[in-house]
């Protein structure tokens, strides 16, 4: 039997947590009474320093969860490390599948994942799943990402080119919904880089170096996931200078200069894709003036 560990990592987020543990363990018991079966499903849980309880409310009411303790400076990059260390050290697993506490997964996604794994797709190979705004359901939040070394363009897709195609090339993937055999990680002794992508950048600075190494990354479209994108990452205000300031150096920020920095020069042909950076925050500082403007303009029409 292959064994699969879920690995959530979660940081005072006590509700988010609690729905997202619900839909997970529909689609999980879902798959336990289909019939399949030839999947032991494993759920790990590492509480980056929660103070609101969340450690305490696992443990009381999910005993088969794997729940570790983080001190508060994991992130989700050394969140994830911790998780893939007790998953292959202590549950001896086959596969990894990164996983948010605010994703909800079709009923049949395990059952999918078995499917996936009996016909080789796994072999070599990194899978990520087609993720869908839980808010507005007609909508595609990603069905993977690309990146063009030379040019610095960096995005991730929520188009669906060729409909009668069930599975999309990517160069990488986010850090959800993805399935990493760990054999990836064993014979190339590749880690997720907790030093220079903490937060943002952990998930495609992986797939991208895996890519690198050979192993092919793709999108299942079969796998289906519904994403909370309101609680997805960092809400960036900037409602003045200071917060437009502080997403520059927060680590909750996606616009982390330093970060995005040493994501360009690892991963693309210097200096041309840099080009893809400068725009990248050429366009995040014209939103901000644009929309200050728009803000002044309204309130002196109320004025």
């Amino acid at each position: 039997m292959k064994s699969l560990s879920i690995i959530i990592p979660i940081h005072n987020r006590l509700e988010t947590t609690k729905e997202g543990l619900i839909t997970l363990y529909e689609a999980l018991d879902h798959y336990r009474i289909s019939g399949k079966g030839s999947l032991s499903c494993h759920v790990i849980i590492i509480d980056d320093g929660s103070t609101d309880g969340s450690y305490d409310w696992i443990s009381n009411n999910f005993k088969e969860i794997h729940l570790l303790k983080g001190n508060g400076k994991l992130w989700w990059t050394g969140s994830i490390n911790k998780g893939a260390h007790f998953a292959i050290a202590n549950l001896k697993s086959d596969y990894l599948l990164l996983w948010n506490d605010d994703v909800s997964p079709k009923l049949d996604y395990f059952i999918i994942i078995e499917n996936l794994i009996n016909d080789n797709y796994t072999t070599n190979t990194i899978i990520g799943s087609k993720i869908i705004c839980k808010k507005f359901p007609n909508k595609i939040w990603s069905v993977g990402g690309f990146y063009n070394k030379l040019t610095g363009h960096f995005f991730m897709s929520n188009e669906i080119k060729d409909e009668s195609k069930f599975l999309i090339e990517c160069d990488w993937q986010p850090g959800m919904g993805t399935i990493i055999p760990t054999t990836v990680i064993k014979s190339f002794g590749l880690i997720w880089d907790a030093v220079h992508f903490p937060q943002y950048h952990g998930d495609s600075d992986f797939t991208l170096r895996c890519k690198s190494k050979g192993i092919r990354i793709i999108t299942y479209l079969g796998l289906v996931l519904h994403n909370n994108t309101e609680t997805t990452g960092f809400i960036n205000k900037k409602q003045n200078l200071h917060d437009l300031y502080e997403s520059f150096t927060s680590l909750k920020s996606g616009y982390n200069i330093r970060v995005n920095f040493q994501f360009y020069l690892r991963h693309g042909y210097f200096p041309f894709a840099y080009l893809g950076m400068l725009l990248k925050y050429f366009f995040y500082i014209g939103g901000y003036f644009k929309h200050s403007l728009i803000r002044l303009f309204h309130f002196d029409k109320i004025m």
